[in-house]
């Protein structure tokens, strides 16, 4: 951890370790706020990107096993209005990037282009995020191959929306917070009063990739490293990338995937979520619903997904035959550490 930070992989980073009884271990360092000198503490949240798409997925399992959706029809049946291109795509080649939706572009991503960043624009409705991608011409053929993206996440929790006839937004605080037992999950809201948020912040790397077609004069100029993230809405993206939760949350929710007398999911949902649906890619290993299925350098299984955003970087990594979850945290998009080595080194020091 002191490394770590001293390494300059985040200002903050935060790191926990559960098992299907609990947390077993959790700890922080750095800074959580640079400007006001807040030590990080594994209370702090931190965005979890990509990660947020386990959440959605679960959402999609639950749904499933009490027949509210349904993964292999086409999602028109909830959404009849949606463009022709999309009318036959089901929730299963959403949820497993086969929708052939695009992900984000260069442009998107980038502040200094025409209308701004997605991160850093203002959306009234699920239909101004949608309006974003759902007209474009598809990638490739829904059901033909694996095309990683976040919009397709979107979509897909328009559907869940519309079939449970709820905002997405409760159906993850009614399905997962509440019986998990997630306190500190929480929609990334910028607007919100949300005690505990950690600080988000840009490296060097951040910026070259945030802040590409800025003037040099205009790009932030770095104090110790560092520079604060401007503003991030991702109310563009709940479902691929818009959550906070703390490690140590996030730890017991992946190991609650383990399954025990305790855990929220059934078995039924379970094989839903870890069931690999997709063969091996160039890209990404095999896919169940959200999750990544594959095996660590010394042959053991996991399952995984990581996750970087604006102002976070995140790994939640399930380990079945050892017992173990581990999660961990950072304030910046491009965190300077292999994640995935950490979670397999920490593993190796948990499963004795």
């Amino acid at each position: 951890m002191v490394r770590a930070i001293e390494s300059k992989a985040a200002p903050a980073l935060s790191v926990a370790v559960a098992d299907e009884h609990g947390l077993r271990w959790a700890d922080a360092a750095g800074q959580a706020d640079l400007e006001r000198a807040v030590a990080a503490t594994p209370a702090h949240l931190f965005p979890l990107g990509s990660v947020s798409k386990l959440l959605t997925a679960t959402v999609a399992a639950k749904l499933t096993t009490r027949g509210v959706i349904d993964l292999d029809g086409p999602i028109a049946r909830w959404m009849p209005g949606l463009p022709v291109q999309h009318r036959q795509t089901t929730l299963r080649q959403l949820l497993t990037h086969r929708g052939g939706i695009r992900h984000y572009d260069r442009a998107e991503t980038d502040m200094g282009s025409a209308g701004g960043a997605v991160y850093m624009r203002f959306y009234a409705s699920e239909q101004d995020a949608l309006k974003l991608f759902i007209g474009d011409p598809l990638v490739a053929t829904p059901g033909a191959e694996v095309r990683y993206s976040s919009y397709g996440y979107t979509l897909a929790s328009a559907v869940m929306a519309a079939a449970a006839q709820a905002p997405f937004l409760d159906l993850v605080a009614r399905e997962v917070a509440v019986p998990f037992g997630l306190a500190s999950l929480k929609p990334n809201d910028p607007w919100a009063i949300t005690p505990g948020r950690a600080g988000r912040y840009m490296n060097d790397m951040d910026v070259k990739l945030l802040c590409a077609s800025l003037a040099e004069s205009a790009k932030p100029q770095l104090t110790d490293g560092w520079a604060k993230l401007p503003f991030d809405n991702p109310a563009y993206c709940w479902a691929g990338a818009g959550f906070l939760m703390t490690p140590s949350d996030a730890a017991r929710f992946g190991a609650a995937m383990m399954g025990s007398a305790e855990t929220a999911v059934t078995r039924a949902e379970r094989e839903l979520l870890l069931t690999p649906v997709t063969a091996a890619t160039k890209g990404a290993p095999p896919l169940g619903l959200g999750w990544r299925i594959d095996a660590d350098k010394k042959g053991r299984r996991r399952w995984h997904h990581a996750g970087a955003t604006p102002g976070g970087c995140y790994l939640l990594a399930a380990y079945p035959d050892q017992r173990l979850s581990v999660a961990l945290a950072g304030n910046v998009m491009t965190m300077k550490m292999n994640v995935l080595q950490t979670a397999s080194d920490l593993v190796d020091g948990f499963a004795g």
